[in-house]
């Protein structure tokens, strides 16, 4: 069907919008994490430690990427609503959970992968139904969706600091649960419009049945150069690209 450009789409839109400016804005913000991290579990001056902390906020960003592909397989079968509801809840409980941990190493698990995971799975479907509501307007819907992740960025490491100074680190992970569960609410608006893998190949019977490996992976698109091109450069030109949000800070 030919998107609607429009209606509930605004409503889309603006979950999207969301989205993208919770799991952005609260890792684009690891350098206050990371001075407050070191603070609780050490001192700046222990060079081990500094190295361990860092490895946290890296670990969350590179798997918020590195999932991509996953959740791409993941999107094509279940739906956007469905992955995004789901990576949403995940990332809610690993960034709760990051809040009762004593040491540094559990924050490894907690969020550098339960958390960046559920935020890939949250993050990408967001970008993928915003093609099932708009063509013509696609552009400019997308560039306030963008736009949401700029918007957190700016603000939302002035409310950590004073988050952190007035009710220390642990609570202020827990304030920031609110943005997750939001978002958590906010995957339920992706109402599907293209039917998904799951229901074209489970037929009326509704039984699933996994779709053929060349439709769940499929690299001919590869074969074009300027494909090529922009999937490789890309992650080339973001290899140090994260690395001033963590420094900025000393």
């Amino acid at each position: 069907p030919e998107p609607p450009e429009g209606g509930w789409g605004w409503m889309v839109m603006l979950a999207a919008m969301w989205c993208n400016g919770a799991v952005f804005g609260i890792q684009n913000s690891c350098g206050v994490l990371f001075v407050s991290m070191l603070r609780l579990f050490g001192s700046s001056e222990d060079k081990q430690l500094v190295f361990k902390t860092a490895w946290v906020s890296s670990l969350s960003m590179g798997m918020v990427f590195f999932c991509s592909p996953i959740v791409s397989v993941f999107t094509d079968l279940f739906g956007c609503r469905k992955v995004a509801v789901i990576g949403a809840a995940v990332g809610l409980v690993g960034l709760l959970s990051s809040s009762f941990v004593s040491t540094i190493e559990p924050l490894y698990f907690t969020y550098g992968i339960l958390f960046a995971c559920g935020c890939s799975f949250a993050y990408q479907p967001s970008l993928v139904i915003l093609g099932h509501y708009f063509k013509k307007r696609l552009g400019l819907v997308n560039g306030i969706v963008t736009a949401g992740s700029s918007l957190f960025t700016v603000s939302l490491p002035f409310l950590l600091r004073v988050l952190i100074d007035s009710v220390d680190l642990y609570n202020t992970l827990r304030v920031l649960c609110i943005l997750m569960f939001v978002l958590f609410l906010a995957g339920f608006t992706y109402r599907p419009l293209v039917p998904v893998a799951k229901d074209k190949e489970g037929g009326k019977k509704g039984k699933f049945k996994l779709p053929p490996a060349k439709k769940i992976c499929n690299f001919s698109v590869f074969k074009v150069l300027s494909y090529r091109i922009w999937a490789f450069g890309i992650p080339a030109a973001l290899f140090g690209y994260f690395v001033p949000y963590v420094h900025l800070v000393s």
